[in-house]
């Protein structure tokens, strides 16, 4: 009875102690073997061609970049331009992007003209509070 409790306990012993986790660096990975050839399985049927990626020109996902941007929260000590960022509220909420320059929102009618800055001052849009503020140049 002894001998079965020692060798029970041995054996426990030995497997709590096996089942540490050792820190060893992993090895680096290995190369994968090249492919080899298969031959292509007969096809029924036209082929279908695979979808192509949507074209674009060049700059055309970043238009909204022409648009001037202020500091993040800039809002908070720059005057604001309540008549431009009015427009660019109505703008976003018509079309649900940012308009691509201020002078979009001459020609979509959100505003008569645009408006000029103070003397030495610049227009530019705090996207944090989407507001149009007033900065030093």
């Amino acid at each position: 009875m002894i001998r079965t409790a020692i060798l029970l306990l041995a054996a426990s012993v030995a497997l709590v102690s096996g089942c540490r986790k050792r820190s060893q660096p992993a090895p680096p990975p290995a190369e994968a073997p090249a492919p080899e050839a298969v031959p292509a399985a007969p096809t029924v049927g036209p082929a279908v061609a695979a979808p192509s990626a949507p074209v674009s020109a060049p700059g055309v996902d970043k238009i909204e970049d022409r648009l001037p941007t202020a500091p993040p929260n800039s809002s908070k000590s720059n005057p604001v331009d309540l008549k431009l960022t009015e427009a660019l509220h109505r703008y976003s909420e018509t079309y649900g992007k940012l308009p691509p320059d201020f002078n979009t929102l001459v020609t979509s009618k959100y505003i008569t003209a645009m408006p000029q800055p103070p003397a030495g001052k610049r227009f530019a849009v705090d996207r944090v509070h989407m507001q149009v503020v007033v900065l030093s140049q």
